[in-house]
């Protein structure tokens, strides 16, 4: 299986799948509309990059699973 490469929404820099630092981000527009109307769209980047611009205010749970 060969090595998928992602680029870091936030860094611009590559994430290498084999790394446990992979994190997909999903973007769904008009959340509040029916199933019809929404658009999605997948985003990669780094988990620190991530955490690093997320307000301190916003848990990532998921964050706690890495480190």
């Amino acid at each position: 299986m060969r090595n998928q490469k992602y680029r870091c929404c936030f860094c611009g820099e590559t994430v290498i799948s084999n790394e446990m630092d992979v994190t997909g981000l999903i973007v769904v527009s008009n959340w509040d509309k029916g199933v019809d109307r929404q658009q999605e769209q997948q985003l990669f980047c780094h988990m620190n990059c991530l955490k690093e611009r997320l307000e301190e205010s916003v848990p990532l749970y998921i964050a706690d699973l890495i480190d």
